[in-house]
């Protein structure tokens, strides 16, 4: 796709960790960012320096990906409150390791450590897309857009390096490869129907975040930045699924 600036952009999860690190650099290139947080006061005062910054470029919102009575109040939002028409860039960002911070070993797995995490990160993307297509927000007419999902080397069965080797992480895992599918199956689905709508998949890297702990390899801003590049560098992304390093993973 073209250089996204002076773009419409939404990024779930926006508050902090790789999807702060994307909203500040989107909002830098002179784009209108939709930022989302699962509480809106605490998103307010998260993205305060922002705002500051990016007055009319800004918008937080209030949105918990994991509740579909919520994201369509949300979606319903954008066009009555925040005159949202048409969305260039979806980056479906908001994610969750576990329910409640643990890391539990297989046998101390609950069916409550599962269903969290798949309602977070592969059906909120989906409902997210979902409810925007309703309310004509993404593609045609309106124009070209593009579906980011933002999965996890994890969700990986033919890679050799990283998922093959790390253990346990069996929620986070099912999670990520049930979104590559969906993402998968939404490129071909909107192909097919002339949408003009693009989906592609994109490994964050192991960044130092919160939800690591502050571990990892990367830093926020080389991952943000390493996304927007393979965003706009001409390769194709329907259906496929890119490393922000530039690689492409293994399904």
């Amino acid at each position: 796709m073209a250089t996204i600036t002076g773009k419409t952009c939404i990024v779930t999860g926006g508050t902090r960790g790789i999807g702060r690190g994307l909203v500040e650099r989107l909002l830098d290139r002179g784009n209108k960012v939709v930022a989302t947080g699962r509480a809106a006061a605490a998103a307010a005062a998260a993205l305060e320096p922002l705002a500051a910054r990016h007055p009319r470029g800004l918008v937080v919102s209030e949105l918990d990906a994991a509740d579909e009575g919520s994201v369509e109040k949300w979606a319903e939002a954008l066009k009555a409150q925040h005159g949202i028409e048409h969305v260039d860039v979806l980056i479906n960002n908001a994610g969750i390791y576990s329910p409640d911070g643990r890391r539990p070993a297989l046998d101390e797995f609950r069916q409550a450590d599962f269903l969290p995490v798949f309602a977070t990160n592969a059906v909120g993307p989906f409902l997210v897309t979902q409810q925007l297509l309703r309310r004509g927000l993404l593609g045609a007419p309106g124009g070209p857009s593009t579906v980011v999902n933002v999965s996890s080397i994890m969700g990986s069965h033919g890679d050799t390096t990283i998922s093959a080797v790390t253990p346990g992480a069996f929620s986070y895992r099912a999670s990520k490869a049930a979104l590559n599918i969906m993402t998968k199956t939404l490129a071909n689905d909107f192909e097919r129907e002339g949408r003009r709508i693009q989906c592609v998949l994109v490994h964050p890297g192991y960044v130092k975040t919160d939800m690591t702990g502050g571990a990892g390899y990367v830093e926020v801003g080389e991952s943000a930045d390493g996304i927007l590049k393979l965003l706009e560098d001409g390769r194709p992304l329907n259906g496929r699924w890119w490393s922000f390093s530039g690689e492409e993973i293994p399904w």
